[in-house]
């Protein structure tokens, strides 16, 4: 058995489950009901996926006799896109789920749980806290 043929089935092991992973995200965004779990199927199994396939595709590319100056750049390219995933996918997932909580997009009452029902009380406005320290300690908070 040769580099290459190694390489090719290596690739194939990482692009097959990273597949699967995106194939099921997508179908968790179309099956699932309330934003939370949309937002859980679309965060956590596209990015191992998307990390799988692009691994994947970097074993295939340097596995190839062709491999060159050239596909160094585009290996460069591809742990430029895994970075940018790893960072924008949790505050991305966090943003939603704060904006789907604040605006009562989360589900049906009765499909919730005790946590994640929402509160009785109404909220505190904007600013309250903020009011509340500088009372206190006479300064303006992060000052």
């Amino acid at each position: 058995m040769n580099w290459n043929l190694i390489a090719d089935i290596l690739s194939l092991v990482l692009l097959i489950p990273g597949a699967v992973f995106v194939f099921s995200a997508a179908v968790g965004v179309v099956r699932f009901r309330d934003t939370m779990s949309r937002v859980h199927a679309i965060t956590k199994p596209q990015t191992t996926g998307l990390i799988l396939i692009i691994l994947g595709a970097s074993i295939h590319v340097t596995g190839s006799e062709e491999f060159s100056v050239s596909e160094r750049g585009d290996l460069g390219m591809l742990l430029l896109l895994v970075i940018f995933a790893l960072m924008t996918s949790p505050v991305t997932a966090q943003r939603l789920g704060r904006i789907s909580r604040r605006e009562g997009l989360y589900g049906e009452p009765e499909d919730l749980s005790l946590n994640e029902a929402p509160a009785e009380r109404p909220g505190r406005k904007r600013g309250e806290i903020s009011r509340r320290i500088e009372r206190r300690t006479g300064s303006t908070p992060g000052a």
